[in-house]
């Protein structure tokens, strides 16, 4: 069974979906950080970048978007025989329609595209291009025949339809319903566009109930326990249009939903390098910017069969949760796996297939590539948001990302050089802000090295320590000994 747990009590929004009380998905929305995706703006094209057929766009956000050749209404609706370079298409200081289909992560700015999409229930509308789709899913070939006739006799010319799975037991009156919608709702965007003067907001909607939906399928039983009384009317009454297996449950208690719900002890595991598999074994995750590592060992586990079974076993653990964590943890872009090492090209396989099943069941698409000659797995999976760690974590100061500082001894002894460079200066004191520890290097247990070290410089040194373990060394201030010690004074 399925269950659905919807945090909206507070300002920080929250869903979590379990499978058997395991949890597979966490999605997170800091009030700072909220989605873009689908957000329609008007875009100036602020710089034409012919050798990689795309632009940048100033959409009113910090960071300028990105928007290759192809995501353009006029490139899309031209002979593709005939196709030419981005500057054919669009020029800059140009103003367009453009949509969010990517938010800004680290280092790169949104992902935009000027394909405008307005959706329903039923039917998506893409204004500026003749085109008609039929969602793949519809079990009679028939119907769906039937679907693509009716979209391209009522739509116009400049219009693009996709008929959405759900439509196939629907009437012909629903359709026109919803396509007069989305033609109005596209009129009043254009109109709005025409009167803004600078690049800024025209279309946009609370999209987080609408990503709660879209976990509730037809298929499968399940319920919704939600702490917010107007999100469980709004998500109670769409449920009963479906008539479906699920329930919405309004949760009335006072403890948080996620502690009630015993999350909060598996979100905290999220965030963890390492993650425990149920056999002894082990994955260490670590996130950069570029890709994502994940490496496999045994740990405890040793096994009773020979060593390529115990390998097999263990990776074929490591496989599924490896994709949970993935999925768990939003991770996205490259990501490479090294398994624990196998010769057997079969057991190779049943990895990749084992990979591939676990991941039917993610919205994002997962490709794996395979297995390189140094027998680590690679695979993408594509990126429409920040992951869990991007949203929810910020760079550590001390060690700028990289999980390592300077010792004691590197601190001390780059601040002896330095200060050599200052001997035989006129002032007689300096004053030094220093950790403790780089301290004890610097002058010696027990101050045993000060007395040479103030004689090689030719000055006294006054110390103090700063708030905090991991701090540089600063050199506050030269001068004679009575100014440093009223600066201290005064410190």
């Amino acid at each position: 069974m399925k269950k659905i747990i919807v945090n909206m009590a507070t300002r920080e929004k929250r869903f979590a979906v379990l499978e058997n009380n395991k949890l597979v998905k966490l999605e997170v929305v800091p009030p700072s950080q909220e989605s873009l995706v689908g957000n329609i703006y008007l875009g100036k094209v602020t710089k034409v970048l012919p050798g990689m057929d795309a632009v940048f766009i100033d959409f009113g956000q910090k960071k300028n978007g990105f928007l290759h050749r192809d995501q353009l209404p006029s490139f899309q609706s031209g002979n593709p025989v005939e196709e030419g370079p981005i500057g054919k298409y669009v020029r800059q200081g140009e103003k367009l329609l453009v949509q969010v289909t990517r938010d800004e992560t680290a280092g790169k700015g949104a992902k935009l595209t000027g394909l405008v999409e307005l959706s329903m229930e039923y039917l998506v509308y893409i204004y500026g291009i003749d085109y008609v789709g039929v969602s793949k899913k519809f079990k009679d070939p028939h119907s769906q025949q039937n679907w693509r006739d009716a979209a391209f006799k009522h739509k116009r010319t400049d219009e693009g339809l996709i008929i959405r799975t759900s439509m196939e037991n629907q009437g012909l009156e629903i359709f026109l319903k919803q396509l007069n919608t989305l033609r109005e709702t596209y009129a009043d965007i254009h109109r709005r566009s025409a009167a803004l003067k600078s690049p800024g907001l025209l279309y946009s909607k609370d999209t987080f109930l609408e990503r709660v939906q879209t976990e509730i399928k037809p298929e499968e039983t399940g319920e919704v326990i939600i702490d917010d009384f107007a999100g469980f009317k709004q998500l109670e009454e769409w449920l009963s249009v479906r008539q479906g297996p699920w329930k919405a449950v309004y949760y009335k208690g006072r403890e948080n939903i996620f502690s009630k719900e015993k999350i909060e002890p598996q979100l905290d595991r999220t965030f963890k390098k390492i993650v425990w598999l149920d056999n002894g074994g082990y994955l260490i995750i670590e996130e950069t910017e570029a890709l994502t590592v994940i490496d496999v060992n045994t740990g405890k586990y040793t096994g009773k069969a020979e060593k390529e079974q115990t390998a097999l076993q263990t990776n074929l653990q490591a496989a599924s949760v490896a994709a949970n964590q993935i999925r768990l943890r939003n991770i996205g872009g490259i990501i490479v796996i090294d398994f624990i090492n196998m010769k057997d090209s079969r057991h190779k396989r049943a990895i990749i297939e084992a990979i591939i099943e676990e991941t039917k069941h993610d919205e994002n698409r997962t490709t794996v590539v395979g297995f390189t000659e140094l027998g680590i797995l690679q695979l993408t999976r594509k990126k429409t948001s920040p992951s869990l760690s991007e949203k929810l974590q910020k760079t550590c100061p001390c060690c700028d990302g990289t999980g390592s500082i300077d010792s004691p001894e590197t601190i001390a002894f780059r601040l002896e050089r330095e200060m050599m460079e200052h001997r035989n200066r006129d002032e007689e004191a300096v004053w030094i802000e220093i950790s403790e520890a780089a301290a004890e290097v610097l002058l010696g247990e027990g101050d045993a090295y000060r007395p040479a070290l103030e004689a090689a410089i030719g000055m006294k040194i006054f110390i103090t320590y700063p708030v905090g373990l991991h701090n540089p060394y600063t050199i506050k201030r030269f001068g004679s000994i009575e100014e440093i010690t009223m600066a201290l004074h005064r410190h």
